[in-house]
């Protein structure tokens, strides 16, 4: 199947710019190697049809691709799609690197806890929980590289937008946890926003990171949104910063 046998449906009445709608789209098919490493994609004008959005949204999504490193525009030639890995893709959110290092490490992940609860008013509003199914899952997980844990994140998911999850899966899984949203439930990730703090750590969180309680790290609440603006995820991650720092691209700013 090629891109242009798909079809695209770019809303421009939700709040994701068109362009990033685009963008979304073209990073789906990539993942999914609908248009693999080496190929020549679409011309602007065919693209333009495709999305039916002007050739100045379609060059920005294209323009936000080439930053990220996936496609690379040739003089005379067209753009064509870089080399790349799915892991790549799957830590695109993934914003810690080592002091004094530019280079994203992928992280060992452990998980440390699995929990369902009734969600509590802010979940039930931000993730639109029905009141048939008002459960959610707290995941706890260790984030190390090389060796020692710099981050705690806890996720916090619907039950409803993942029925039949379990510990099992999160334990067994061989990728990243987004890889298992995507491929076991059907739901992607395509953006963020978050809100950073310095605080000082407590109790539970010291114990998971092996530091003392009181320590000040650095706290970062996420919202994952799905393609359609809708919140999926929350995750709080938990950062010592005594090795590691936390680190955000021109792309990420403007495309979360």
């Amino acid at each position: 199947m090629s891109l242009t046998d798909l079809k695209f449906n770019i809303d421009p009445n939700i709040k994701t710019p068109m362009w990033l709608q685009i963008r979304n789209e073209l990073f789906d098919c990539l993942y999914k190697d609908v248009l693999k490493p080496g190929q020549l994609i679409p011309n602007e004008k065919t693209l333009v049809d495709l999305f039916s959005v002007s050739i100045g949204t379609v060059r920005k999504a294209i323009g936000a691709l080439e930053k990220e490193g996936l496609l690379m525009r040739k003089q005379g030639l067209g753009t064509f799609v870089c080399q790349h890995d799915t892991q790549s893709f799957l830590f695109k959110f993934f914003h810690i690197v080592m002091n004094g290092s530019d280079v994203r490490h992928i992280p060992n992940v452990e998980l440390a806890s699995f929990e369902t609860r009734k969600a509590n008013k802010t979940e039930t509003q931000l993730l639109n929980i029905p009141k048939e199914n008002n459960k959610v899952f707290h995941i706890y997980n260790k984030l190390s590289f090389p060796n020692n844990v710099h981050s705690i994140d806890k996720i916090v998911i619907a039950a409803a937008k993942f029925p039949l999850l379990t510990e099992e899966m999160l334990v067994n899984r061989h990728n990243t946890i987004y890889n298992l949203f995507q491929n076991k439930f059907n739901v992607f990730i395509t953006h963020t926003s978050e809100r950073i703090k310095a605080t000082l750590v407590e109790k539970k969180i010291s114990q998971m990171l092996d530091i003392e309680m009181g320590t000040p790290i650095l706290r970062i609440k996420r919202l994952g949104y799905s393609y359609h603006d809708e919140i999926v995820e929350l995750r709080t991650s938990y950062v010592d910063t005594a090795e590691v720092e936390y680190t955000r691209d021109q792309y990420s700013l403007v495309g979360e």
